[in-house]
């Protein structure tokens, strides 16, 4: 089966008008990019294509380059050789190697060596935050190792010696080594999971100078042991010994910042519940909502026989003051057995 005729110039390599927007530009490139992918088009001559519309791209993109290829095709179309040396000189990124331009015609001449790059993939990055990282806001820094393009050869895989150009020692060729990377990311306050945050051109290189993919961080929230978000105010559920429900006493809480002390009063039952003004979520304006406290008594396992002694006695002498809700229910439903 015969290939196709290569398009004449970057603009028929991306299907647009010489008048085309960068927005344009841009469409168009993502387009012929997902079309023409070597994961998607096997071969050399799928690779060699795909490399075009990646120069393409980038020639377009840079207006000084993009008005001497401009120069340099209208040229070509009258027949002047001006404009193949105006190419040359302003534009030589466009290919590796030589670039001209014959009778209209893009005309690269690599050493009779095709290119072979890769474009770069992208990285994703899990980025755990606290409970209360996400909802106060921090900075993160995050560290990890991953591929970073060559600065020996400048990505390339090959660089030159008095006997010419050799495979890079540093990368062996590839234009890719492993080093260490460094961010330091805003995280705003009420950020939740699945929030991304997008870097371009901070994922992989592409292997021998092919271009970058990105670098995306999702968040990923540890949910807080006792804590739950209510709108603008924060809950939790605390066990209440049975002993400091009868007569009062402290009870520690936790609260987004670490935990504080709250004084419970005598006969607390289960279900009642403490505020703290100020304590919750941050909210619109600055201000930041309630920490709302509720009490759950947990009855004693286990109790001295003395002590239990004494608690039915108070419950015999007076049992509808000691137990009042046990007591209205017992007296409302006697007599009503099965």
């Amino acid at each position: 089966m015969t290939e196709p005729a290569a398009p004449k110039d970057p603009y028929e390599l991306l299907g647009i008008p010489r008048s085309a927007s960068v927005e344009e530009v841009k469409r168009a490139y993502r387009e012929a990019a997902k079309r023409l992918h070597p994961d998607h088009n096997s071969g050399p001559a799928g690779e060699e294509r795909f490399s075009q519309v990646v120069e393409a791209y980038q020639a377009l993109l840079d207006p000084e380059r993009r008005a001497a290829l401009d120069e340099a095709l209208a040229g070509a179309e009258k027949g002047d050789d001006r404009g193949a040396a105006s190419f040359e000189r302003v534009a030589p990124g466009l290919v590796e190697g030589v670039t001209r331009v014959v009778g209209g015609v893009l005309e690269q001449v690599k050493e009779g060596v095709a290119r072979r790059w890769s474009l770069g993939k992208d990285l994703r990055y899990t980025l755990p935050l606290s409970f209360g990282e996400a909802l106060i806001g921090c900075e993160k820094r995050v560290e990890f190792d991953a591929p970073v393009r060559c600065v020996a050869c400048k990505g390339r895989g090959r660089v030159e010696d008095e006997a010419g150009r050799v495979v890079c020692a540093r990368c062996i060729g590839h234009g890719v080594v492993v080093a260490s990377r460094r961010f330091s990311l805003e995280i705003p306050p009420g950020t939740s999971s699945g929030q991304l945050t997008r870097i371009p051109k901070g994922g992989v290189p592409g292997l021998r100078g092919g271009p970058e993919g990105d670098l995306t961080f999702i968040v990923e929230v540890v949910p807080h042991p006792y804590l739950t978000k209510e709108g603008d105010d924060l809950c939790c559920l605390v066990p209440l010994p049975a002993t400091t429900a009868i007569g009062g006493g402290r009870l520690r809480v936790p609260t987004l910042e670490g935990s504080t002390v709250i004084e419970i009063p005598s006969g607390v039952q289960t279900g009642q519940v403490f505020r703290l003004a100020g304590r919750g979520a941050p909210a619109p304006g600055g201000r930041r909502g309630d920490l709302k406290v509720t009490v759950e008594v947990e009855a004693p396992r286990t109790m001295p026989e003395a002590v239990r002694r004494l608690l039915l006695e108070a419950e015999r002498a007076d049992p509808a003051a000691v137990f009042p809700r046990s007591t209205a229910l017992r007296l409302s439903l006697e007599g009503k057995d099965e």
